[in-house]
């Protein structure tokens, strides 16, 4: 297979050209997202923002109390191989929501090729983000990685809710031979406050039929709140 030129955009620098020789043999998806929020006036609005190869974000609308993300993989999904992240940050009293324009799909990957989502989020005093991506969907022969690192200050708040999806039971599909690894770390003031860590390997479908495990369901969601408002 000849080489390929992989193209970098941001919306503040001119596109860059890596020679083919730096680039896998195979195609990868590459993408990054890199957005700073900030108060300007009453409202919360875009301070920075990057985006390069296949993970882009747009802005829909413009809410009097927030701004709202959405993360687009043009890519299609994360199969081997493939590396994407995002990067936000939300400054003192600015609000963020963040989500996907649709579910992420985890497809099949080669032996020792698995798929990543490198994710870091800071929010300072004042800050408020909704991480809610739609689900993660898992497929037969998929290998995928994916962590998020948040960094919050005392008095920031935080929604989160991560679901994820094992096959499609609508379709018949059954997951016999997959991975899928998973690492959440919140910190507030530099204090680890939350650390969830969810890894399946192989035989998913018979992992989660075990009563202790799951019990023959194929749907999950990790839900967290964390602000002087939410706790009792």
């Amino acid at each position: 297979m000849g080489g390929r030129k992989v193209w970098e955009a941001s919306i503040t620098d001119h596109p860059r050209v890596w020679p083919a020789g730096e680039v896998d043999a195979q195609p990868r998806a590459r993408g990054q997202v890199r957005l700073a929020v900030k108060v300007r006036g009453a409202r919360s609005a875009l301070d920075r923002l990057r985006v390069s190869g296949s993970m882009k974000c747009v802005f829909p609308r413009q809410r009097q109390d927030a701004l709202d993300g959405v993360l687009v993989n043009t890519a299609g999904g994360i199969t081997g191989g493939d590396r994407f992240s995002v990067t936000a940050e939300i400054g003192a009293e600015a609000a963020l929501t963040l989500t996907t324009q649709a579910a992420e799909r985890a497809y099949r990957a080669q032996p020792g090729e698995p798929g990543r989502l490198d994710s870091k989020v800071r929010i300072a005093e004042g800050g408020c983000l909704h991480w809610l991506p739609q689900e993660t969907i898992l497929f037969e022969g998929a290998d995928f990685r994916r962590r998020l690192a948040v960094e919050m200050a005392g008095a920031g708040r935080l929604v989160l809710a991560e679901p994820l999806v094992i096959g499609r039971a609508a379709m018949g599909e059954v997951v016999r031979d997959a991975a899928f690894h998973d690492s959440i770390e919140i910190r507030r003031d530099g204090r680890l406050i939350l650390a969830d860590k969810t890894m399946f390997s192989g035989d998913i479908q018979a992992q989660l039929d075990r009563s202790f495990v799951a019990d023959g369901a194929r749907a999950m969601a990790l839900v967290v709140g964390i602000g002087p408002d939410m706790e009792g």
